[in-house]
């Protein structure tokens, strides 16, 4: 599989563009987010390029706008076209674990009927997703750990994390923070794909850190919340050597004073990740580097970089 991370448009950092990362070969796409819908057109562009793929697997993180946002607009596309693609749709249905919410609520004024109101009610953005599956007869799979996305797994949160999570947005509302992320972000679902050069990377949307686990098993971390420092900070502490990593930040979420992201990270003397792509700088594609000829090297997107340009593969760019 290549990875193709997209990015803003026209230079544009101040909309809120959001997340949306493909996984891809010759005949499978996963569509890790769509948080605008300029990134769903820009994935009906990439469809319309690679006019041999035919199965499209839609993985949506979390109820976040910014990760959800296009998500609509590229189901349509692949109603209208559906002759052409088996689409599934990959989401925690929070619907699935009502009596373990409530067994955690541990209150007696509540009762499913309710509590599945609730979950609705907060977890709209999702409600609406699923629903358009379903009116387009696409099939709706619950993202559990170990379930398979063609050659990706999901791999968290683990079942408690996201119970307490939906338990704890019932009880205080979607503010709720947990280690500072909102509850919205903190059980975001994660994949793990091996890409063509044999290097496993972790998606993780907005998750808190302490769900991801095990983080050394991975050659290429996204950093949770679109690098925020914070959260990389703790990434960082978890692994034996974070120098060794590659780390993909996904960065479109404007450049307000409120919009999150990479600035404090970029801008941290003390960070212990050298090797990050950042895609407010451009789209980001990996395997950067997959195939060589003689003294050259040939990219993913299939850019011929001659001997002598070449920067070492991932190097210490810092993008």
């Amino acid at each position: 599989m290549k990875l193709k991370a997209l990015s803003h448009y026209n230079n544009d950092l101040d909309t809120r563009f959001g997340d949306c990362i493909l996984l891809y070969d010759s005949k499978r796409l996963i569509v890790y987010d769509c948080g605008h819908e300029k990134h769903a057109q820009a994935v009906v562009d990439f469809l319309k390029r690679h006019s041999t793929i035919n199965y499209v697997n839609v993985v949506v993180s979390h109820n976040d706008s910014d990760h959800t946002d296009g998500v609509v607009t590229l189901f349509d596309y692949l109603y209208i076209n559906r002759s052409n693609y088996t689409t599934k749709l990959y989401s925690s249905l929070y619907l699935k674990d009502v009596k373990e919410v409530l067994e955690l609520l541990d209150d007696d004024r509540r009762n499913p009927d309710s509590t599945k109101q609730n979950i609705l009610k907060i977890f709209d953005k999702i409600k609406l997703i699923v629903e358009k599956a379903q009116e387009y007869n696409f099939s709706v799979i619950n993202a559990e750990i170990g379930t398979s996305i063609e050659s990706a797994t999901i791999v968290g949160p683990k079942k408690d994390e996201f119970v307490n999570v939906v338990a704890q947005a019932i009880k205080d509302g979607n503010t709720t923070k947990i280690e500072g992320e909102t509850v919205m972000n903190a059980a975001s679902i994660q994949i793990k794909c091996k890409l063509n050069n044999g290097q496993i990377v972790l998606l993780c949307g907005d998750a808190s850190p302490s769900y991801i686990h095990k983080p050394d098993n991975y050659d290429i971390i996204q950093l949770p919340h679109h690098g925020q420092l914070a959260d990389a900070e703790i990434i960082f502490e978890k692994l034996d050597n974070a120098g060794n990593k590659l780390f993909l930040v996904s960065d479109n979420t404007g450049s307000g004073e409120k919009s999150g992201g990479s600035d404090n990270l970029e801008k941290s003397h003390d960070r212990k990740a050298k090797r990050i792509k950042n895609t407010k700088n451009g789209i980001v594609e990996l395997p950067e580097v997959s195939i060589y000829e003689g003294g050259d090297s040939i990219t993913a997107s299939g850019i011929i970089i001659p001997s002598n340009q070449k920067t070492g593969g991932y190097g210490c760019d810092i993008l």
